[in-house]
């Protein structure tokens, strides 16, 4: 079948071979004569990824091996703090000055945290490329950290920390990972607690700076127009990072899955949001790739969807409409060494004999791709999986991030037609073998906020984990 979606970062080398290829081309033949990311690494083990698609815009950032795993309960949120401080601007250059220079030459300073990344990068046209490189390097090795900038932000955090109460799907995917890995730093939430961040001092995000923000924990990814360069350019404003730690080196502690439920119930909240989850894998593990489409033969489901019934989805086929259901979501979540697969949804939760329904519903549909799900509905999942990877993937910021996360994940970086080349090997019996390993009959993480009191009994969705009529 023709390929009819090419990212715009493929475009300008692929536009005149794609009009002239034959109806039959491939998604396999387009990636095979895309960009090609390529790596280098510093002396002092600083990557680097550049990826020139010719554009006349680019995305250049930094990517760290740093989050909210590598904390404990005292200083819970401290990297989600320093990363918020890199906007306020360094000796070099006051906050004002930061600002403005970026709005000289059309550019957005850009970051998040997250449990195990924090990312700092800018969006420029492609002739200020050394010049975002040199502001990257600037605030992330000279941020301010006096007191009037730590007392300002710890203000405005508790304040954000304090409005996240109303972002159920935010506070419920934190419940979900404190249930999960609870005992562990995966269950720290990114944002901190009202407790940890009036207490995080500027030492602390000094030492957190000095310990995390290391040259081999970091890799610069470019992608876009003008980028050719940036090999050099890290090297020049980079270079000289050292590997030395003045304290020990930051160690992810493990992880433990643990089955559990935790519900809170507030009958404030119109619904009630729920979310069951099995360990998943990390995102190197060999059968990530088939839980990822196993995840897609899910899918998704909202009420403002006009139908439900001719749904690519066999589970939105059933429950859309029914059981009080307002939006369904399948997801799976990888980290670098475990993951969680599983289900979100909202429903009105009026009966218990409604949200019992939508997860036997949910069971069945897991048994049925651990038992007999077709080379046919297999194909289907991958070809929606194949849309929105690449999709996704057209932005230069969302590109730079992919080649950022395979290195920091795995070291190595995949090219999108080796990443083809995988898909293409998933069939039925690949999916089926991963759900039976990961899936069936395990134990769930299960947690619901808002109107919860008809939230489905635990003992009977994990009985109907390995319950085998289908």
């Amino acid at each position: 079948m023709a390929l009819r979606l090419v990212s715009s970062a493929l475009r300008p080398a692929l536009n005149s071979q794609v009009r002239n290829a034959s109806s039959a081309v491939s998604v396999k033949d387009v990636l095979a004569n895309a960009p090609q990311a390529e790596v280098s690494t510093l002396k002092n083990g600083f990557r680097v990824v550049t990826e020139d698609n010719g554009t006349a815009t680019a995305t250049v950032g930094v990517w760290i091996e740093t989050g909210s795993r590598f904390e404990n309960e005292k200083n819970n949120g401290v990297a989600h703090f320093l990363e918020r401080l890199i906007h306020k601007g360094t000796g070099k250059r006051a906050s004002a000055a930061l600002e403005s220079e970026l709005n000289a030459i059309g550019a957005k300073l850009n970051s998040f945290t997250d449990r195990d990344q924090t990312a700092v990068f800018v969006q420029t046209g492609a002739q200020d490329v050394e010049k975002v490189v040199d502001i990257l390097a600037d605030v992330l090795r000279n941020s301010k950290l006096d007191a009037s900038t730590i007392d300002s932000e710890r203000a405005t955090l508790l304040k954000e920390l304090e409005a996240s109460d109303d972002y159920h799907q935010l506070v419920l995917f934190d419940m979900l990972h404190a249930a999960a890995f609870q005992g562990t730093p995966l269950a720290l939430s990114v944002l901190g607690t009202s407790d940890s961040i009036p207490n995080i001092t500027a030492q602390q995000l000094k030492e957190w700076q000095e310990d995390h923000y290391r040259p081999v924990r970091m890799v610069l990814s470019a992608v876009g127009g003008g980028v050719s360069n940036v090999p050099s350019l890290a090297e020049k404003y980079f270079g000289d990072l050292s590997n030395e730690y003045p304290r020990k080196v930051p160690q992810v502690d493990g992880t433990r899955f643990t089955g559990a439920e935790y519900r809170y119930r507030n009958d404030n909240v119109p619904h009630m949001y729920a979310a069951f989850a099995v360990e998943g894998v990390g995102y190197a593990h060999k059968d990530a790739l088939a839980l990822q489409i196993a995840s897609q033969f899910i899918g998704q489901w909202d009420v403002t969807h006009a139908t439900s019934r001719t749904a690519a989805s066999r589970l939105v086929q059933k429950i859309g409409h029914d059981h009080g259901l307002q939006n369904l979501q399948h997801f799976n979540i990888n980290y670098k060494d475990t993951g969680l697969f599983g289900i979100y949804f909202v429903a009105d939760a009026h009966d218990l004999n409604d949200t019992s329904g939508i997860m036997k519903s949910v069971a069945h549909e897991w048994k049925h791709l651990a038992s007999a799900t077709t080379d046919e509905e297999v194909a289907m999942a991958k070809n929606q999986f194949r849309t929105n990877l690449y999709q996704n993937l057209e932005t230069n910021t969302q590109k730079a991030g992919f080649n950022a996360k395979e290195l920091l994940y795995t070291g190595n970086l995949r090219q999108l037609s080796d990443l083809e080349a995988q898909i293409q090997k998933v069939d039925a019996g690949v999916v089926r073998e991963a759900i039976s390993r990961h899936v069936y009959d395990r134990d769930l993480a299960a947690v619901g906020v808002g109107r919860t009191e008809a939230f489905p009994n635990y003992a009977h969705v994990r009985a109907g984990m390995s319950w085998w009529r289908l």
